[in-house]
């Protein structure tokens, strides 16, 4: 992930849509990829209200929020190469964080959607061990990083704003029926291939293809803010 922080925001993103997106300007091209970790935000410099970025298929969506934390500071130091960081906790998004953040360097922010603190957050955990975040490396860029190609829009496209309920919605939806799109077309317009090397590509297929997909939305369901992720019935 990367930490981009400037005079005037902080953004989020994945550290691959730095990579590619050098690729694609040194190629002249217009194409870019899918978020892994679904984290994607910015907010100002400053503040707690964050502006998500989500993507759902192919679909682009914005969701606004406001996420204060309260935290904990304890006396426990220990040090990271040449840093003292000092230890805080909090509660957020259905989980307990630990973390240590640096006071020798006066930025209050940290990853995704941590920040407040008195300095520089280096590290977060969750209690669980699900999520963890820790400050690998840092460069002073000349100027301020574009990232409107892939953050602000994606695929050339702009984000509809939505609430999380609406999100979870839509993905709801998507979780009862997912190969709707397949139901409408005839046997071998379309195929699917999980790399076992069989196709399938009838309708007699659709109902595993749909116990399939729903057992792996069912099992990856472990999103970094546990209490607002959608709920997925059983059957």
């Amino acid at each position: 992930m990367v930490l981009d922080v400037n005079k005037d925001e902080v953004r989020f993103y994945d550290m691959d849509f730095l990579r590619i997106d050098s690729i694609r300007k040194n190629k002249n091209q217009n194409w870019t990829m899918n978020t892994q970790t679904h984290q994607l935000l910015k907010r100002k410099l400053g503040s707690s209200e964050n502006l998500n970025y989500r993507d759902n298929l192919f679909d682009y969506y914005l969701i606004e929020s406001k996420d204060e934390m309260k935290w904990k500071i304890f006396p426990e130091t220990k040090k990271v190469t040449d840093y003292q960081l000092q230890k805080a906790e909090t509660d957020f998004g259905g989980r307990h964080w630990i973390v240590w953040f640096c006071s020798e360097i006066p930025i209050n922010e940290g990853p995704y959607k941590f920040r407040g603190l008195p300095g520089l957050i280096f590290e977060v955990e969750d209690s669980k061990n699900d999520y963890s975040y820790k400050l690998i490396n840092s460069k002073k860029l000349e100027k301020d990083f574009d990232t409107t190609d892939f953050l602000e829009t994606h695929y050339g496209k702009n984000p509809v704003k939505i609430t999380n309920e609406q999100l979870n919605k839509i993905k709801l939806n998507y979780y009862i029926d997912p190969y709707v799109w397949a139901k409408n077309s005839a046997d071998g317009e379309w195929s699917v291939n999980f790399g076992d090397g069989k196709e399938y590509n009838k309708k007699e297929d659709i109902p595993y293809l749909t116990k399939r997909a729903q057992e792996e939305l069912r099992r990856d369901n472990n999103p970094i803010e546990l209490d607002k992720a959608v709920k997925y019935p059983l059957k």
